[in-house]
């Protein structure tokens, strides 16, 4: 190799030389520079979407506490159906009972329940469903967007109104 190098002339060299370094570069390029520079794009745009979340929740939050508010007086009378039974029923009368993985009862006024793969829209108006027909309260929600659009996963606790 050093003989080969050595019957190189110095302009031959220099551009050998240059060569390689260009090949650096553009490798440097391709193995750190551009997923590095991606992965800070995508964690932008993320940023900017919880962002118009929280604008949103912002916007609406004296509407909410308005409802919180005046929830109780206007709710229909609760269902004396076990929690567990209310949530099962209502969750196949929305076509939802599939999509529920795992429901675990915590007491007799709170259930655990893990949803995969549901539509967000058919989560949201089964959950108002529960709160304003029933009573019911979220006391915890999580929810995971799926790579599928309008699906999400979600984590939740629910209760009945007026227990702790």
């Amino acid at each position: 190799m050093k003989m080969w190098w050595l019957t190189k002339t110095p302009r031959e060299q220099l551009a050998l030389i240059l060569a390689a370094a260009a090949l650096f570069l553009f490798l440097l390029y391709l193995m750190a520079w551009q997923p590095f520079s991606q992965a800070v794009e995508q964690k932008r745009l993320l940023v900017k979407s919880q962002q118009s979340t929280l604008n949103w929740m912002q916007n609406n939050l004296t509407e909410i506490q308005h409802l919180r508010g005046s929830g109780g007086a206007s709710r229909k009378a609760a269902s004396n159906e076990a929690l567990l039974t209310l949530v099962d029923r209502t969750a196949k009368q929305r076509q939802l009972r599939q999509r529920i993985q795992r429901i675990k009862p915590q007491g007799d006024q709170t259930v655990q329940l893990w949803v995969e793969q549901v539509a967000f829209d058919t989560l949201l108006i089964w959950l108002g469903e529960l709160t304003q027909k029933y009573g019911i309260q979220i006391d915890s929600l999580n929810i995971d967007r799926q790579e599928l659009p309008g699906l999400v996963n979600a984590r939740l606790v629910l209760q009945r109104g007026g227990g702790a």
